[in-house]
């Protein structure tokens, strides 16, 4: 994990206490859309590297379209499922 939350630990634990669960749709939505394009990103660093060349401005915008789908599909789970406030 790249950037651990300062207090990510006792995240996990609160979680594990409060047994706090996602929805298995959820699951299924994370699972689908994200590892697609996690094995996507896979698929173009894995076989740039495994062949010796160079990236490739091509690859590179590739890798960077999967990553924009990734944030994408964050952002429109996180509006359906962000309890609503009232303004």
């Amino acid at each position: 994990m790249a950037n651990p939350l300062p207090n990510e630990a006792e995240v996990y634990e609160t979680i594990k206490q409060k047994n706090i669960t996602v929805h298995p749709l959820i699951w299924e939505l994370l699972n689908h859309h994200i590892n697609n394009d996690l094995y996507a990103i896979n698929l173009i660093i894995g076989s740039t590297v495994l062949d010796g060349e160079n990236m490739t401005e091509d690859n590179a915008r590739r890798v960077l379209k999967h990553t924009k789908e990734i944030k994408d599909f964050l952002n429109k789970l996180s509006d359906a499922t962000k309890p609503k406030t009232k303004e």
